[in-house]
């Protein structure tokens, strides 16, 4: 076992069936293994800010202090709501995924009464099924095209592009185009985060297909869409973009995943960060340079660090092993989060901020020079109320601007304390 590359993160999890989870990065092999971590420290009192009085003699620069934050709420009573995000071009508003089959806009008024899409008579729920990703076109204020991703009536994966209609409220259900389907062998396991990366292209999560130990070893079959994250051109798809594994599904970009639940991009660098759910043992978090896909992140010959087929002995030749990792007696189920870019909170800037669905415990971690460092636990200074019931999703607005996802029906904007 790789123990010295293992991150405390978080205390005992309550004993719950996650729906979630989130995934590991970072690159590694038998001979070039990566620099341990640092383990995640949760201060007792916050660093001041310091603001120099004119005139004065300058003193010691003090950096904002990152956990100088707290939740705001701005939306409830939504349906089991999994994701939010913000539409290119529409200022002011965010939509929200409910896991049911419904998109909400949520604006300044709150959440307007009549969804922008039903899709509740095509989706399959609940559990692991249901509406579960969305991702706007970079170009949406001009074409108005968007993209689902959801479990259909059957239990299969869809993703379809749909179109907003002459009202900017409102979105016909019926699709446009469905890129491809993908059987579900079983209930659980099936991903759903959908974003565009900064080459403009569709990347699209998928887990191994479902039951425990990935019975079918879909995450190392090449020729199988599960267990990987794929990479589509929504304009020329089927043709296959350049960069995509070759030798079996076209439209692999990464795999050795058990359960990519939700992945960001961060907008600064390009970098893809990847949140994949653990079996028995280990959450992981992955962090990819920008465009160097083609990565086995190794499920299931490993379950984080650890060997899991075989359990002892296994050869790590050629996998892509995690940044940060925890064991599931301090959580269960990771949501991978957002490196902040926004400006309402200075402390915050260029810091990864995830959390965990079990627990719903916030982290963050700072990915400098191939090394994820300054990790601390935000916990007790954004949530001391414990507010957030259940960690879905964090989601971005057009400003870089964070907010939390709670599966009771409540999201949550991260703001300066």
């Amino acid at each position: 076992m790789l123990l010295d590359r293992r991150v405390a993160m978080l205390p005992a999890c309550v004993a719950a069936l996650a729906l979630l989870g989130v995934g590991c990065g970072g690159s590694s092999s038998n001979d070039d293994a990566p620099p341990a971590p640092t383990p995640i420290v949760t201060p007792s009192a916050g660093t001041p800010t310091s603001t120099p009085t004119p005139g004065a003699t300058p003193g010691p620069t003090v950096s904002p202090d990152p956990r100088a934050v707290r939740l705001s709420e701005i939306a409830s009573g939504l349906d089991q709501p999994l994701f939010v995000t913000a539409a290119p071009g529409d200022p002011g508003r965010l939509y929200v995924v409910e896991q049911t089959g419904r998109i909400r806009i949520v604006d300044a008024s709150g959440v307007l009464p009549t969804p922008f899409v039903d899709l509740s008579q095509r989706v399959s729920c609940c559990g692991e099924r249901g509406l579960l990703g969305l991702a706007f076109h970079p170009d949406y204020a001009e074409n108005g095209r968007f993209f689902v991703n959801y479990t259909n009536v059957d239990g299969d994966t869809e993703v379809v592009e749909l179109a907003r209609s002459a009202d900017p409220d409102v979105a016909s259900p019926d699709p446009v185009r469905v890129f491809f389907t993908v059987e579900q062998p079983f209930a659980n396991h099936n991903g759903g985060m959908l974003a565009f990366g900064p080459d403009g292209m569709l990347y699209v999560g998928l887990g191994d297909g479902g039951a425990a130990g990935d019975p079918r070893d879909n995450a190392q079959n090449l020729a199988s869409k599960l267990g990987k994250i794929l990479r589509i051109d929504v304009d020329r798809y089927p043709e296959p973009p350049p960069g995509n594994v070759v030798g079996g599904d076209p439209d692999v970009w990464d795999f050795g995943l058990r359960n990519p639940w939700r992945f960001s991009f961060d907008r600064a660098t390009g970098d893809l960060y990847i949140g994949d759910v653990g079996q028995n043992a280990v959450e992981e978090i992955d962090v990819e340079p920008a465009g160097q896909g083609g990565r086995n992140y190794g499920w299931p010959i490993m379950e984080g660090d650890l060997c899991f087929r075989p359990p002892r002995g296994c050869d790590t030749s050629g996998l892509t092993l995690p940044v940060v990792v925890y064991e599931r007696d301090q959580g269960c189920s990771v949501t991978g989060g957002y490196v902040y870019r926004g400006q309402a909170i200075p402390g915050l800037v260029g810091r990864y901020v995830l959390g965990d669905f079990c627990s719903n415990r916030v982290f963050s971690f700072r990915w400098r020079d191939g090394v994820a460092d300054e990790l601390l636990e935000l916990t007790d200074f954004l949530d001391p109320e414990r507010r957030i019931r259940g960690l879905t999703s964090f989601g971005e607005d057009e400003a870089g601007e964070l907010y939390v996802v709670s599966q009771d029906g409540t999201i949550f904007r991260i703001e300066p304390r």
